[in-house]
């Protein structure tokens, strides 16, 4: 690969994740069945958050979703142009909450700053959870602040740069974290294996340092900065890691290592095996909610 074809692939990963896009929300709870109210709160640094809550008749029990880069609450559009381009399938996140709800758990599900119908934050830029992390506080504290779910026990459902966010708020405000019972961390990621796969494996020579040049023209970030691995320690709950294995866009060391270092013992990693798709992994609890469900039930 010539030094010029090298730059520009650098240059058009550095700059798909510098920025947030925003995507249709195509469904709503209702669609399946499911009561909710729409809901809006403040990060914590004030960019205002759209939302749902679908309640759960006598619960007490409440799990807090938000969702991966380039989606929203109710998921992704990916049968559709021009997202079609991460498997030509939809991801469609209703079918978890609808089982999550059936099994006597209020949700509350959350677009983060730049997605869905949540105010923009950076001018749209995305620090793949060294931004979004107030959101996820902000989440937490409204929570806390409506007097028919502040009393419930509390479990995180985070995704991705969602959960890298969650990561990020564990790490630098612990004390907003500690009546957490549970969470289930989707593919967290970190960018050093997505730089590898897709740079270094392809025979590009210092290609970490060129990738930070161009993240950081973008964004203003470096990629450390949203490092799922190094924060990992900050996750004092019971925590469920759960990875595609053979995901094309990363290796199966970042959740390893992720899962590694998570400090309390009352932890698992869940491979999702057969495919190199990554949003399969976003959709899999919508098609098979047993495990899902089966952990929030032993912990909450």
């Amino acid at each position: 690969m010539e030094k010029e074809q090298e730059d520009a692939l650098i240059d058009a990963l550095a700059k798909g994740v510098s920025y947030s896009f925003r995507t249709p929300i195509l469904r709503r709870p209702s669609d399946v069945g499911l009561a909710y109210e729409d809901i809006f709160f403040p990060s914590m640094d004030g960019v205002m958050l759209d939302g749902w809550l679908i309640p759960a008749a006598g619960s007490d029990k409440l799990v807090i979703c938000n969702h991966f880069i380039g989606a929203n609450r109710y998921g992704y559009p990916g049968h559709l142009e021009p997202w079609t381009g991460q498997g030509g399938f939809e991801v469609n996140f209703l079918g978890a909450y609808k089982a999550l709800n059936e099994a006597g758990y209020t949700v509350l599900a959350y677009d983060l700053r730049g997605h869905g119908h949540s105010a923009s934050g950076a001018g749209d830029i995305t620090g793949v959870g060294a931004i979004e992390w107030r959101d996820v506080v902000g989440s937490v504290r409204y929570a806390k602040s409506r007097h028919d779910i502040a009393t419930m026990k509390v479990a995180l459902h985070s995704l991705c740069m969602g959960c890298n966010s969650t990561f990020i708020a564990m790490e630098k405000h612990p004390e907003e974290f500690d009546h957490i019972r549970c969470m289930i961390a989707l593919q967290p990621l970190s960018a050093a294996p997505f730089i590898e796969r897709a740079l270094i494996d392809a025979g590009i020579e210092n290609a970490v340092e060129r990738f930070d040049e161009a993240y950081t023209r973008y964004s203003s970030f470096r990629h450390a900065d949203s490092n799922a691995v190094a924060r990992a320690d900050a996750v004092k709950c019971p925590t469920m890691v759960v990875q595609v294995r053979d995901d094309a866009s990363t290796k199966p060391w970042d959740a390893e290592q992720i899962y590694e270092r998570l400090p309390n013992p009352d932890k698992k990693l869940l491979w999702i095996e057969g495919t190199p798709v990554r949003y399969e992994g976003y959709r899999y609890f919508s098609q098979h909610p047993a495990e899902m469900v089966a952990w929030y039930d032993a912990h909450v």
